[in-house]
């Protein structure tokens, strides 16, 4: 009996001395819970009532069919809640809610300081108008917007986020409406710039989108959905003096680097190639595209480290007498990475191993797989092969163009199943 009340005096110990804990304390614990599951740690005891009401990261996540019901309970949260500082605030919604309702968490989420905004929002009858108590946080240093629909949120023509580090901007339309430049160059201390599906709007007098970040580390485009009639006339133009990773992927979209490069690390190409299509001359297309991808490639001639997806070698393929150019030069230029889709393994190959390998082929393409056995074919393998396929002319013009590189690191795709 003695034992069993021991037991029982020692478990209730244990447990008071979790609750017994400051609110700041128990509230970090919760933090690390999402935010329905930490709301529900309210009916463990009355110590744990209000701990919730302490959370300063806050995560409201839709994806059901009761959207009524859903809105209720982020309205229900945020008027509970006590008036402390959000580190981070996360909205994302996959079904219509009307604007006023994401209008109020944003202006909610800037009047508690926020540091870390994330919006993914779909929106009736008209777009979120982004409160001005935002556009000018102080304390706001990563912000991520992404649009449901194009129309959605409206983009600020300006910013005044002095300490803004990270801006992430999804499915956003650039337009005469919108954009006079001043939407970067009020971001001074800017890191990292994503902007992916966005593209310039066909109607209108914008052709150019200026990018002035001087202090921009990090630079992604990705998936730029502008039109192929626009292709010529549409560029981003970038002063970024201080950049030191670029990521461009899927269709080209001409990139004018107006500055040298000169702290330019690492650069990851993985473009997609224009595909037979009975209404348009691909082939057309695609030279038109390369001659512009080549001529781009050679102004991040000071990068170290260079990431070419298979795709991309296509690309350059397709340049009109490659063999025959004078090569770009990539003096500080070690190793080149050929990426490839469902990346199961990787080899390692010297420069001089590569330029026996090229001696002996014969064929158009390079297969190499992972072992010694590398073969020369003249037409590409089918998909469900375990080699990486690259053009043999493709590898020659980068040889020649990098005589400091070491080494090229081949990604290997897993071998599919299907025969």
């Amino acid at each position: 009996m003695a034992a069993r009340n021991t037991k029982k005096i020692r478990e209730t110990s244990d447990s008071d001395h979790l609750s017994c804990l400051p609110d700041s304390i128990l509230s970090h614990i919760l933090s690390f819970l999402d935010t329905k599951s930490a709301i529900r740690t309210s009916v463990l005891s009355k110590r744990y009532a209000l701990v919730w009401t302490l959370l300063s990261n806050l995560d409201f996540k839709y994806s059901g069919t009761d959207i009524t019901g859903f809105t209720s309970y982020v309205n229900h949260v945020l008027d509970r809640r006590e008036h402390s500082i959000v580190t981070s605030f996360r909205l994302s919604l996959h079904k219509n809610v009307d604007s006023s309702f994401v209008e109020k968490c944003i202006e909610y989420a800037a009047a508690h300081k926020v540091q870390d905004l994330r919006a993914r929002v779909c929106t009736k009858p008209k777009s979120v108008v982004l409160p001005g108590l935002l556009l000018n946080l102080s304390c706001l240093r990563i912000l991520r917007l992404n649009n449901g629909t194009c129309w959605s949120i409206e983009l600020p023509k300006s910013l005044a986020l002095p300490n803004l580090k990270v801006l992430r901007l999804k499915n956003f339309a650039f337009s005469d409406s919108n954009y006079n430049g001043e939407i970067f160059m009020g971001c001074p201390n800017l890191d990292t710039l994503v902007l992916n599906k966005c593209w310039i709007r066909p109607v209108g007098e914008l052709k150019v989108l200026e990018v002035n970040c001087l202090k921009l580390k990090n630079l992604e485009i990705r998936f730029w959905r502008s039109p192929w009639r626009c292709f010529d006339e549409c560029m981003i133009n970038v002063t970024a003096p201080r950049l030191d990773t670029f990521r461009l992927q899927g269709h080209l979209v001409k990139v004018n680097f107006k500055e040298s490069l000169v702290c330019l690390e690492k650069a990851s190409i993985d473009l997609f190639y224009p595909m037979s299509c009975v209404m348009v001359d691909t082939w057309e297309r695609r030279q038109r595209m390369s001659e512009t991808f080549i001529s781009m490639l050679g102004r991040l001639c000071i990068v170290k480290s260079l990431f070419l997806s298979t795709k991309t070698t296509e690309v350059l393929s397709a340049v009109s007498d490659l063999r025959k150019r004078a090569p770009l030069t990539f003096d500080n230029l070690r190793y080149i990475r050929f990426t490839a889709e469902n990346k199961h393994s990787e080899k390692c190959i010297t420069i001089n191993e590569l330029a026996q390998l090229l001696k002996s082929a014969k064929n158009d393409y390079l297969m190499l797989r992972d072992s010694k056995d590398s073969k020369s074919w003249k037409t590409k393998p089918k998909r469900n092969s375990s080699y990486t396929a690259i053009r043999a002319g493709v590898i020659s013009y980068l040889l020649d163009s990098c005589p400091a590189a070491e080494n090229v690191i081949v990604e290997l795709p897993k071998a599919s199943t299907d025969q």
